[in-house]
């Protein structure tokens, strides 16, 4: 096994411990909020001046959240010397990663079991226990941007950023890394599996039967002249597929495509259409629809008239 790290209690410690080993890290605030920009940065300040965040030249150190984020050990001992117990932040993106963010208590669990027993165990790599108990799998990032939320409680964390073991967490839990406790840097690329379609590579087939939280698609769920059985996590993936820049098929098309198969099986009994409908609203945003955008298609879809001719 790959010789670990063993990450310092004490924030300050455990920064310079992640900067040694290259990752970037700044100052988050309890609230996971990072710090403000300053008044040249800030869009709502007279002062503003447009630029890129990675681009800003300004000179406050904590300016732009994540893109302040260092290896500077001169600047992380300025930063924790000020705030003692400030979390610890690490951007994914700039430090190679893409994360799977598990949260449980949204329904995260669940959807990781319908997903793997959809495509197969997703492979090992880097995990840290969150403070909220959920879970971070860390791989290694794909090279091109992800979508946010594609299923409910899971969140693809590319753009953004995690907080590192030992942040604390709102209930006063910490952050943690799993198994010996020792913090190894990912070196597993993000499953093709979970690439929009465009990008995947063909899968073998599992070897045993999907496990879906979601009744699965009989007989009588085949579109007209057969073809594909549709499941809940078939219309989510559906959906998602859309970002990879399908013109015949916007977003708005693909959600309502989606939606009148969620209403069909919901109409056949073979679905819960409560549940169809959280994981479409998931993957709309996902793709950048509003909330708005996304209800209207699903609602439009509840009274349109029968069109299961229809191909995808």
């Amino acid at each position: 096994m790959k010789v670990g790290t063993k990450i310092p209690a004490r924030p300050l410690d455990a920064a310079l411990a992640y900067a040694a080993l290259g990752i970037k890290v700044f100052r988050v605030r309890r609230s996971k909020a990072p710090y403000a920009n300053c008044t040249r940065c800030d869009k709502q300040s007279s002062l503003y001046i447009k630029h890129r965040p990675e681009e800003c030249r300004c000179g406050v150190p904590t300016c732009h959240g994540f893109w302040a984020a260092t290896t500077d050990t001169d600047l992380i001992r300025h930063w924790w010397t000020e705030e003692p117990d400030a979390n610890i932040g690490a951007p994914c993106k700039l430090n190679g990663w893409a994360v799977l963010d598990i949260d449980p208590r949204n329904g995260g669990s669940r959807s990781l079991a319908a997903l793997e027993g959809r495509v197969g165990v997703l492979p090992g790599t880097t995990m840290q226990i969150t403070g909220g108990d959920g879970l971070h799998l860390l791989y290694l990032s794909p090279g091109f941007d992800l979508p946010g939320e594609p299923f409910p409680g899971i969140d693809f964390k590319h753009n953004g950023y995690i907080l590192l073991d030992p942040s604390v967490h709102a209930s006063g839990a910490r952050y943690r890394w799993a198994g010996d406790g020792l913090f190894r840097l990912p070196a597993t690329p993000w499953p093709s599996a979970l690439l929009p379609r465009k990008e995947k590579q063909p899968l073998p087939a599992p070897s045993q039967a999907p496990r879906h939280p979601f009744p699965r698609p009989t007989q009588a769920s085949r579109r007209e002249g057969g073809g594909k059985l549709w499941s809940v996590e078939d219309l989510v993936q559906h959906v998602m597929d859309s970002v990879a820049g399908d013109k015949q098929r916007g977003r708005n098309n693909s959600l309502y495509f989606a939606a009148c198969r969620a209403h069909e099986l919901a109409e056949q009994g073979l679905i819960d259409l409560g549940q169809a409908h959280t994981a479409l609203m998931h993957a709309a945003a996902a793709v950048g629809l509003t909330e708005s955008e996304a209800r209207n298609s699903f609602d439009s879809a509840a009274t349109r008239p029968s069109d299961r001719r229809r191909v995808a």
